[in-house]
C-alpha cells in the first residue's frame, strides 16, 4: 500500500512490530536500520507469505527479524513490549478491525508509536471490479 519504512522513526535496540508482514519487504527494510540491540517482529496469518518472508531474511542476513504466524486480532505478545507497530494494508482485509485495534493498543508500550497506511473506497467498486484475484477488496 505504501513505504511505511521511509517515515518511521527506527528505535535505536528497539523492538518494532510489523502487522501483517506479507512476504517481509517492510520487515527487512526496517531492520537494515536498527542497532544489533533492535529487533522487528513480523508477524502474518499466511504461511506461504511466511515462507517468502524467511527466505528473503536469509538472502539478506538480517538476524534481527522475527516472522511468526498469528492473527492480526490475537498477537502472540505481552503487554507493552512493542516500540513502534507498522500497520501496511490489513484493515480492509480483516473485518475484525476493533480487535486489532484493541491488540496494537495493548502490545504498544506507553509512549510508543503506531505507523499505518491503507486503501480505502470512497465508493462500491462495480461487480465487473470485484471479479478478479488481483482485488483486494474482492
Amino acid at each position: 500500500v505504501s513505504n511505511v519504512p521511509s517515515f518511521v522513526d527506527v528505535p535505536v535496540n528497539g523492538t518494532i512490530l510489523d502487522m501483517g508482514c506479507g512476504a517481509g519487504l517492510d520487515s527487512l527494510l526496517l531492520a537494515r536500520h536498527m542497532g544489533d540491540g533492535g529487533r522487528v517482529i513480523g508477524l502474518d496469518f499466511s504461511w506461504a507469505m511466511l515462507e517468502r518472508a524467511r527466505c528473503a531474511a536469509r538472502v539478506s542476513g538480517q538476524s534481527n527479524v522475527l516472522f511468526g504466524q498469528a492473527d492480526a486480532e490475537r498477537l502472540p505478545l505481552a503487554d507493552g513490549v512493542i516500540d513502534v507497530a507498522i500497520v501496511n494494508g490489513i484493515f480492509n482485509l480483516n473485518p475484525a478491525r476493533e480487535a486489532i485495534f484493541g491488540e496494537l493498543a495493548r502490545c504498544i508500550r506507553p509512549g510508543g508509536r503506531l505507523y499505518g497506511a491503507e486503501l480505502i473506497l470512497r465508493e462500491p467498486l462495480p461487480p465487473e471490479a470485484k471479479a478478479g484475484k488481483s482485488n483486494w477488496f474482492a
